[in-house]
Order: structure tokens, then sequence, then C-alpha cells
């Protein structure tokens, strides 16, 4: 009888210690595949918000860009590190937003509502208008390059490469995108094609665009994975909107098996509330993009 007893008894614990590690290893992949899918929505929001600066200013005449009311704020300096197309060496600049601070707001809020600090630096082999002009955003560690809210701020650092292929049209490659928030790091890369369907005047401010492609990362526990927008990602820029897309579907793959699907529009009202949805295995869970 206590033969049987301490057999059933061990039986039982053996039983319960099997569900705890299950349900431990559950609770791990769905962390593991949520932090790919709120880090590839910070990456995918900062590279495409410092594009935004580079393409509004590139998209306004050089000469009148003093009385452009764009992206840059009053206080960001612009300095010419080579004005001029006819030296057959194109153009490039840098941006410096000042100091990242020491108090929230943090970095200095432009006028699409972000907020960046640090520097980064452009250059252009031709006008950005003509067909077939490529471009290099160049963010290095040293630049201290940061963008965010003024509260959640996340330093980058990478290369946009960037080609017009129509005169509403745009790819972006990242390659070497590192974003990095509270001591920890995520990488990213991928190909993203862009189309401007609602162009304003001068600059990109009140513009709204569509975004496709496809890419990988790795997020912030270490996990590799991959990314592909099922159906495009729609911004608007302008305050309130900006921070992140406010319409569009992805799908991630984690290497370790995780599957998940993320849709910026989860209550499909196209508000500019930042409120994203990760759908795996028919479970939702939200979450706000930092």
């Amino acid at each position: 009888m206590k033969h049987k007893l301490k057999s059933s008894m061990l039986l039982l614990l053996l039983s319960g210690s099997i569900t705890w590690f299950a349900a431990c290893d559950k609770i791990r992949e769905t962390k593991e595949t949520i932090s790919s899918a709120e880090d590839f929505a910070n990456s995918e929001s900062e590279f495409t918000a410092a594009f935004d600066v580079s393409d509004d200013l590139n998209s306004t005449d050089f000469k009148l860009r003093s009385s452009h009311a764009g992206i840059l704020p009053s206080g960001a300096i612009f300095t010419w590190l080579d004005s001029s197309f006819t030296d057959g060496t194109g153009v490039a600049y840098e941006i410096d937003f000042g100091p990242l601070g020491t108090s929230a707001p943090f970095g200095r809020e432009c006028n699409d509502g972000k907020y960046r600090a640090g520097k980064f630096r452009f250059t252009l082999d031709k006008r950005y208008s003509q067909i077939g002009a490529t471009g290099k955003l160049i963010i290095a560690d040293s630049g201290n390059y940061y963008s965010g809210d003024g509260v959640v701020m996340t330093k980058l650092s990478g290369l946009l490469s960037i080609t017009r292929t129509a005169v509403n049209k745009i790819t972006v490659d990242v390659s070497n995108g590192n974003a990095q928030r509270n001591g920890k790091t995520w990488l990213f890369y991928g190909t993203r094609f862009i189309e401007n369907t609602n162009p304003g005047g001068p600059g990109i401010i009140g513009d709204e665009f569509t975004v496709n492609g496809s890419g990988g990362g790795t997020n912030k526990d270490g996990v590799n994975y991959t990314w592909l927008v099922k159906e495009d990602l729609i911004k608007k820029i302008e305050k309130g909107c900006a921070n992140t897309f406010i319409k569009g579907v992805l799908e991630i793959t984690n290497d370790n098996g995780g599957n998940i699907s993320v849709d910026f529009d989860p209550k499909k009202d196209g508000a500019c509330d930042r409120l994203a949805r990760a759908t795996i295995n028919g479970k939702t869970f939200d979450f706000m993009v930092k």
C-alpha cells in the first residue's frame, strides 16, 4: 500500500513538473515571439522616421530650405559637407539635432511630432527628383542618434541606401541596423518599397505613404526572425501620426518556430494611437509601439 502511494505521489509530482516546464516553455516562446513583434515595430518606425527627415529635405529645393516649414525644427543644425552637384561627387550634408539631454522630454521636438537627438549624414549623387538618383543615410554609432516620443528614446545606427525608382516611388535598403534601449540591443535589416500616395507641396509634411517589403533581424532576446509585409503599411506625416504606421499587416517568423501576425490597425479605424496587435496561434496580444 505504501509502495503504491509513493508511486502515485511520484507520478503526480512528475506530471506536475512536466506541466510546469511545458507552461514555462510556452510562456518563454510567447515572450520571444512578442519581443520580435515589438522590436520590429520599433526598428521599422524609428528607421523610417530617420528616412523621413532626409526625404523631406531632399524633396525641397535646397536653396529654399531655410524658408521651408518641414520636419527639421528650429535649433537643429544643417551643415553642408559638399554643396555642389557640378563637381561630379554629388552633395553631402550633416544634421545635428543636439544632445539627448538629462530629463524628459529628451531630444528636440521636430515638426512631425517625433523627438530626435544626435547626428546623421546624407550623401546624394544627383537631384533627388531624378529617376535613378541614389543616396545614403549614414547613422554612425558615434553620432549618438536617438529617436522616439521624448520619453522613450531609442539609439540607432546603420546604413539606409535609397534609390528613386519613379516620380513617387523609392526603394530603401536598411543594412547593419542596430537599435539600443535600456541596456538591450536588437538588429534589423530589410528592403522597403515606399510610395507617396498623397503628395502635397514642398517637402513631405501632410503626405501619406505606403510601405511594402521584407527583411529580418535579431530581437532583444537573441532570437533571429524574418518579416514580410502582407498588407501595405500606411503612414501619415503629421503630428500625432508620424510615430508609427496607422494601418497595415505583416508576418514575422522566428527561427525557433514562432509565427506571428502584427496588425497596426486592430480597431480598424486608422487612428494615430500607436496600438498594434500580435496574433499567435489564434491568441491576440495588444502592445504600444514605443
